[in-house]
């Protein structure tokens, strides 16, 4: 019998991984390896309701703040101290103005009360003290307001004070 052959097939060959493993040992660690860790970031945010806590320790007072009064609370907070200018221009004593703040889309409120505005003329900023009632409870908290570029005012430091 005479066998045929077939222009189409070639024979294969096999060729041993004799220098080519360490090439396919490290393909294949990168590929188990990448699968295994991830790292995400976010970048170009503005996201002052969570502050990055830098260790693994007990949470702060400034954190315990951060995650009770959200944006829009300190927001409604910093619009009390702009109908100020009045009071702060004629260096009037404001420690004992209180002054209420709610916000509309949390519900959360407060009063603001024992606002220190020694320190205003060197730096634009006002020292404070703000009760908050929010779904946590009511907390005393303590504070620091101060202007920015566009003249209105901004809460940069809160945190929770003692009673």
């Amino acid at each position: 019998m005479r066998r045929m052959r077939s222009y189409t097939a070639r024979p294969s060959k096999i060729h041993p991984l004799k220098n080519q493993s360490a090439v396919v040992c490290a393909l294949v660690m990168g590929l188990t390896a990448s699968g295994c860790s991830q790292v995400g970031m976010q970048v170009g945010t503005d996201d002052l309701k969570t502050p990055t806590i830098l260790t693994g320790s007990i949470p702060s007072a400034a954190d315990e703040a951060y995650t009770d009064l959200s944006v829009e609370d300190r927001q409604s907070i910093a619009k009390n101290f702009d109908t100020l200018d009045q009071d702060l221009a004629s260096g009037a004593g404001l420690e004992d103005l209180k002054l209420p703040w709610l916000n509309g889309i949390s519900g959360n409120s407060g009063t603001i009360s024992e606002i220190n505005s020694t320190a205003f003329a060197q730096t634009g900023c006002l020292g404070f003290k703000t009760t908050a009632n929010t779904i946590s409870g009511i907390k005393l908290y303590s504070g620091t307001a101060c202007r920015d570029i566009t003249q209105k005012f901004a809460v940069t430091a809160l945190t929770v004070a003692d009673a």
